[in-house]
């Protein structure tokens, strides 16, 4: 079963409202579901906040599937999580081969929106914040897709971008009571699991898995996010 939770933006400097689909944690697990239920609800651009994919395989890979068919939908912008990190240059020029704009410390315009996205290799960290530090100077209406949500507080909230997408997490991997119950980098019962925090850090739950253990009470989730100026009607956050 597929989890469809919707969040609403509001951001006065907007012209027009925008219906953004975000994505994250596939692991090449299968994805027919989700693409069933993108060309249902019909976003304008789909966010991937990583670890869509872990390594190149002979047979066929269902996240290279999910970036050839999701192209057809709408846009599509792609920023890594720790699990690309063992991917080498050809498996990115595979992935760009797609149609997809594969974010690498890199920024593009679409609209009046700037979408960009880092990596989520620690030890990158400081090479992440110089280009942050520069792309929240941009032009355009910022989001950022950042895999990992335990680096929002420490190293992102101080900077002026009204809109962050994270995964990582699972939401949990498992919950009980509706709470998550450990995240890697967060520990037990972390606190950035799942939903909108401060009104501008989106988490997804994600949708696949890579681990022995089980997702429990944790349906995999596709998140819709619509972002206007307050003035048109929007989503109520969940």
């Amino acid at each position: 079963m597929l989890d469809v939770t919707q969040y609403h933006i509001t951001l006065p400097s907007v012209s027009a409202s925008a219906r953004l689909a975000l994505i994250s944690d596939l692991h090449d697990c299968p994805s027919a579901a989700v693409l069933s239920a993108l060309e249902t609800l019909h976003p304008q651009a789909i966010l991937i906040a990583g670890d869509h994919m872990t390594a190149f395989r002979e047979k066929p890979m269902h996240g290279v599937h999910f970036l050839r068919e999701a192209i057809k939908i709408c846009p599509v912008f792609y920023g890594l999580g720790n699990h690309e990190a063992c991917l080498t240059e050809h498996d990115y020029a595979q992935i760009r081969s797609t149609g997809v704009h594969l974010l690498v410390n890199d920024s593009v315009r679409f609209g009046e929106y700037r979408i960009g996205a880092i990596g989520a290799i620690p030890q990158r960290l400081p090479e992440y914040l110089s280009f942050v530090k520069r792309f929240s100077g941009e032009d355009g209406i910022k989001i950022l897709i950042s895999h990992r949500p335990e680096w929002y507080m420490p190293y992102l909230r101080q900077y002026p971008i009204p809109v962050i997408v994270s995964g990582h997490a699972h939401g949990g991997q498992i919950r009980l009571l509706g709470q998550p119950v450990f995240s890697p980098g967060q520990g037990l019962f972390p606190k950035y699991a799942q939903g909108v925090h401060e009104g501008r850090l989106i988490v997804s739950r994600g949708l696949g898995n890579h681990t022995v253990i089980p997702r429990l009470w944790n349906a995999p989730e596709l998140c819709m996010i619509t972002i206007d100026n307050g003035v048109e009607n929007g989503w109520i956050n969940k």
